[in-house]
């Protein structure tokens, strides 16, 4: 956690823009459910924020999946393709290890900007909390 706060006073303007994309990309959704699908009652907010939330979540865990690596013999595989398609002589990877061991390099000294959808998401889930309740007491 101590990193996360270190990533974001070091990429203040990265975890910016991944929280006002995480907002558009769940209001896209809520909007959808309420205006398209739900005609504009509570049912088609409950639906698009809890949507929403669970999409943010997930392009959340797949970020973290990204980061910790389950990717990599699927990336690798498609270097591999694309070096031996283009005629690359010299590719910048001895083999699979090699690879694995550049890419925790480069992702330790990255950022984490993913945590942004993380939170959007929970906000979402929380506003959809509150729908539940809100929809249970009226109807």
């Amino acid at each position: 956690m101590k990193n996360l706060f270190l990533n974001i006073k070091k990429y203040p303007k990265l975890y910016l823009v991944t929280l006002v994309i995480a907002i558009v990309i769940g209001f896209g959704i809520l909007s959808i459910f309420y205006f398209w699908f739900g005609h504009q009652k509570i049912i088609g907010a409950l639906n698009g924020t809890g949507i929403a939330g669970a999409v943010l979540v997930a392009f959340f865990g797949f970020g973290w999946l990204a980061r910790n690596g389950a990717f990599d013999t699927i990336s690798y595989g498609f270097t591999q393709m694309f070096s031996s398609m283009f005629g690359r002589k010299a590719n910048k990877y001895n083999d699979m290890v090699d690879y694995k061991e550049q890419k925790s390099t480069k992702r330790e000294a990255g950022p984490t900007a993913y945590f942004s959808f993380l939170v959007v998401g929970l906000l979402y889930f929380i506003a959809f909390a509150v729908l539940e309740i809100v929809y249970h007491v009226l109807y």
